[in-house]
């Protein structure tokens, strides 16, 4: 390059037409002994600031003197947007420290989405003081980013606090409160937003509101509000029932267990993509209708969707829950044949091979594993605990340490399962004491009920009692019916009773509790309290619901539920049962067990 003046120099700052070519002129310009720095930086700003110049950019920053708040607020901007926002808020500290500049209306906003994305609600609040102190409260953009920011960290009463002493809200305002409920779950809230919005009349919710809407009533199974925004979306809005709107839309049915209006909508949806099939699928399996499932995703084969690892995951899901380990395995092969493998899908293959008592083969994938996330290791370690393996689960738990994965709460709830199932009482004390001691985790209502199932089983029944009482948060149905089954295998009437109290306050139409206490006392002698609680069950009209089993042969599970003849075999399976029958007590004889058959408490 020839020697270049300084005015052709600042012209070719100004025509460059990329990021390299800008590096070489900046060489130039430290050559010719010019302090170009703050042209450069300019021009970056203005045409190059993307992820990959960050760092030259911040370089040249360093040893610029006087950089415009223009520059500061691009930077700024550049950072907020990156994985590393943290480095946005320390550009702002050195604007304010090092060129004693107070920023303009176009610096807040990006600082405000820095203090979000580190939740940093101490930095944020600092940052509203000097919004307030310099006037810049009354601006709409400001304000609606500060509501954002309290949203976003969790602090929603300051987040209304702003809201409501704004006066001249627009529609991303509106739309910015209502996403701010929703992201915290407070659905009817949010709800109640979105009915004001609608009566006032003067702005209309976006997508984006009406999305987070649908997701606030899905987390929280809110099937009324979420047919009402359902009603609305088909009558009033403009941008109609998208394809984003109607992946929700079919979520939200079918995670409320409404399947007929989830395929409803999704058959009326003149396009759809691979998360539209995948929310129907999804539904299915978590329903339980695994053959559904399977249906639906040959259905999306046939129409030329691909599938995705969502898909997949789905599927595996269902075949998991149904039993159905042929079906898996063609899954399997499918997701192999079209490169469609990562470690969502290597846990829920896990999963399916667990849950179908295949826990070598769950093994095996799980080792061939080269990323393993902690739901995998949480997965693995379930299946040995379901499996009666405690010996391996906690030989893996203890190779899940060396790894340097760090157990979460739902591990330790798979490890002291195991534990129990394996009567290893001073094993899972010593885990639940170092879940909280040394990994920090607080005991949730599921490891309480692990622990009382542990004592329980090995006859340590006042322990578990006492272990109840000291309790932090108040027991569920699944705690007290720990200790009352505990109670029901070693005879303990006293505490028996004292925890069926608690089950019927907390779940009055559980038959099958009744069931247990009349087959206590049975066990113990106590006719006149057997006839009492088969009198209060036929007084309430409960009856124990129906064991249900399922069998797959070749790709197809069969379900058959107590005394059912609707199985087109039936016949032929009874023949069979009596005959076994007819073996067994010519084998063993005929033993009277001290306890109520079902059938007996369900005829009465």
């Amino acid at each position: 390059m020839k020697t270049q003046g300084p005015k052709s120099l600042l012209a070719l700052i100004e025509t460059c037409a990329s990021l390299n070519q800008l590096k070489q002129i900046h060489a130039k310009t430290i050559i010719s002994g010019l302090s170009y720095n703050h042209f450069i930086l300019t021009q970056i700003a203005n045409s190059f600031l993307f992820p990959q110049s960050l760092n030259y950019a911040t370089r040249i920053l360093v040893r610029t003197q006087e950089p415009s708040i223009f520059i500061y607020n691009s930077m700024i901007k550049a950072y907020s947007q990156s994985e590393t926002p943290f480095v946005a808020l320390s550009m702002y500290n050195n604007m304010r420290v090092r060129e004693n500049a107070v920023g303009d209306q176009f610096t807040y906003p990006f600082v405000l989405k820095a203090c979000a994305s580190e939740l940093a609600v101490e930095k944020g609040r600092e940052v509203h003081g000097v919004v307030v102190r310099i006037g810049f409260d009354s601006d709409r953009f400001l304000c609606s980013s500060l509501l954002n920011f309290y949203a976003v960290c969790g602090k929603i009463e300051s987040a209304r606090r702003v809201f409501d002493e704004f006066k001249a809200k627009d529609v991303v305002f509106w739309n910015a409160m209502i996403m701010g409920y929703a992201r915290n779950g407070m659905a009817l809230e949010a709800c109640e937003v979105f009915r004001e919005i609608v009566k006032v009349g003067e702005v209309a919710p976006n997508e984006g509101a009406v999305l987070a809407l649908i997701s606030a009533c899905t987390v929280s199974k809110n099937l009324k509000l979420g047919r009402e925004i359902h009603g609305y979306v088909r009558k009033e809005v403009t941008f109609g029932l998208s394809v984003k709107l109607g992946a929700a839309m079919v979520d939200l049915y079918a995670k409320c267990g409404c399947l007929d209006y989830a395929k409803r909508v999704f058959e009326g949806m003149p396009e759809k993509n691979s998360v539209v099939w995948n929310s129907l699928i999804s539904g299915y399996s978590l329903n339980g209708f695994s053959r559904e499932a399977i249906g639906l995703f040959r259905d999306m084969c046939f129409w030329d969707v691909k599938p995705d690892r969502y898909t997949i995951s789905g599927l595996l899901s269902a075949c998991a829950q149904t039993g159905a380990i042929n079906l898996g395995n063609w899954v399997r092969k499918f997701a192999e044949k079209n490169g469609l493998w990562d470690e969502f899908i290597g846990t829920s293959l896990v999963d399916l091979y667990a849950k179908c008592g295949s826990i070598e083969a769950a093994r095996e994938v799980f080792d061939q594993m080269d990323k393993k996330t902690v739901a995998t290791w949480n997965t693995i370690l379930s299946g040995y605990a379901s499996n009666g393996q405690a010996g391996s689960a906690i030989e893996l738990f203890d190779e899940m340490r060396k790894s340097g994965a760090i157990p979460d709460s739902i591990t330790f709830l798979s490890i002291l399962h195991a534990c129990a199932h394996a009567g290893l009482v001073e094993k899972g004390k010593q885990y639940f004491d170092s879940m909280v001691k040394n990994d920090k985790i607080t005991p949730k209502v599921e490891h309480y009920g692990c622990m009382v199932d542990l004592l329980g089983r090995a006859g340590l029944l006042k322990e578990a009692r006492e272990l109840i009482e000291r309790m932090d948060i108040e027991p569920n149905v699944i705690v007290w019916g720990s200790l009352f089954n505990a109670c029901s295998i070693h005879g303990d009437i006293e505490v028996g009773e004292w925890a069926a109290d608690h089950i019927f306050n907390l779940e009055a139409m559980d038959g099958g509790s009744y069931v247990l206490l009349a087959n206590m006392y049975a066990a113990a002698g106590r006719f006149d309290r057997v006839k009492a609680v088969r009198q209060a069950m036929v007084d309430a009209s409960f009856c124990k619901l129906p064991g249900c089993s399922m069998i797959e042969i070749g790709d197809v599970v069969h379900e058959f539920l107590v005394a059912d003849k609707t199985h087109p075999k039936s016949e032929e399976i009874y023949s069979v049962l009596d005959e076994l029958s007819d073996k067994l007590k010519t084998a063993t004889g005929s033993m009277r067990l001290p306890a109520l058959a079902g059938e007996h408490l369900e005829s009465s």
